[in-house]
């Protein structure tokens, strides 16, 4: 079968190829599995920022302060998705945004949840071991786990070590009270070492930048990126509610006196602040005095790591770098 793909993934015409992809992975598909694949959320999900998100899990039990996903109805219990790997292929196949090989859509593994979590860490294997047997998408997770290395070899198989990965830092002095569920930073940019030690091209993630971050943190984080490995820093937007606004308050994040945002105008809708323009450029500054790489975009940081994994030809999706105010 794996010869099959390639020989199909050598056609150069994108509507033909989509189409005998997609009739190769649906004989090997029961009725049932062929029906819940067609009609899952997969199938046609619109790509955002990063790419189309890809749902290893359901749900996560870290609960950091800033998260979104509670907001969005989902639980603080995590649930591994129903589809196989075979299944989302399908899906993604049906879906008339996706186009797949390495010069397609974008996969960003996670959004609502955590890809590495131990339950929810065998489902993302057998998705991108299935992305990379039929599909050949340019692939990406951000994470806040850590992982063995055991795990880390059997992600660089599935993915043949060419998964970009963000290891998301966010503060090193207040994670007790914002992440208070996660491991330790300090083991966090740990992992990112490893990951660089199996080949992978690890990125720090500082998303999403808290308001009110110091000087001297900033600086420590960018150090500590430095350190560990990380080829380079990516910086994100904060995502807030009413109830995000309330829970960084109870822990010591003013979000009203640095952004002046009002909770109760918010209601139930989501406002995306964008990063400080003074604080991504000292951010920026800092990471290029110490040899890294600075990024505004996650997806980036894929087309990043495709750069630097010998794929030269690489086409970013976005063009975002084109715009000086992205």
């Amino acid at each position: 079968m794996q010869e099959a793909m390639t020989a199909l993934t050598g056609n150069s015409n994108p509507v033909w190829l989509k189409k005998e992809l997609l009739k190769a992975v649906q004989e090997r598909l029961k009725d049932e599995e062929l029906k819940v694949a067609k009609n899952d959320w997969h199938s046609r999900r619109k790509p955002i920022g990063c790419g189309l998100t890809i749902h290893p899990g359901i749900g996560c039990p870290m609960q950091c302060s800033y998260c979104y996903i509670y907001d969005m109805g989902f639980s603080k219990r995590v649930t591994p998705y129903s589809l196989s790997g075979l299944q989302l292929v399908t899906a993604l196949l049906f879906n008339k945004y996706f186009y797949p090989t390495r010069w397609g859509t974008y996969l960003a593994f996670g959004s609502v949840t955590e890809p590495f979590l131990p339950s929810v860490l065998p489902k993302t294997l057998e998705y991108l071991k299935a992305i990379r047997e039929y599909l050949g998408n340019p692939c990406q997770v951000s994470t806040k786990m850590v992982i063995n290395d055991e795990s880390i070899d059997e992600l660089a198989r599935a993915s043949n070590s060419k998964l970009s990965i963000l290891v998301t830092v966010t503060t090193l002095s207040q994670y007790v009270d914002l992440e208070r569920r996660a491991p330790h930073p300090f083991k966090r940019l740990e992992l990112v070492g490893r990951l660089r030690s199996k080949g992978f091209k690890p990125f720090i993630f500082m998303r999403p930048l808290l308001p009110g971050l110091k000087v001297e943190e900033i600086d420590e984080i960018v150090e500590q990126a430095k350190a560990s490995g990380a080829y380079g820093v990516v910086v994100g937007n904060l995502r807030l509610s009413s109830s995000i606004i309330r829970r960084l308050m109870s822990e010591g994040v003013d979000v009203v006196r640095y952004l002046k945002v009002d909770p109760d105008k918010l209601q139930s809708t989501f406002v995306n602040v964008r990063v400080n323009h003074f604080v991504q450029s000292l951010i920026k500054e800092r990471a290029l005095n110490k040899g890294l790489i600075f990024l505004k975009r996650a997806c980036c940081a894929n087309t990043v790591s495709q750069l630097l994994s010998g794929y030269n030809d690489v086409i970013c999706p976005s063009l975002c770098f084109l715009n000086e105010d992205s």
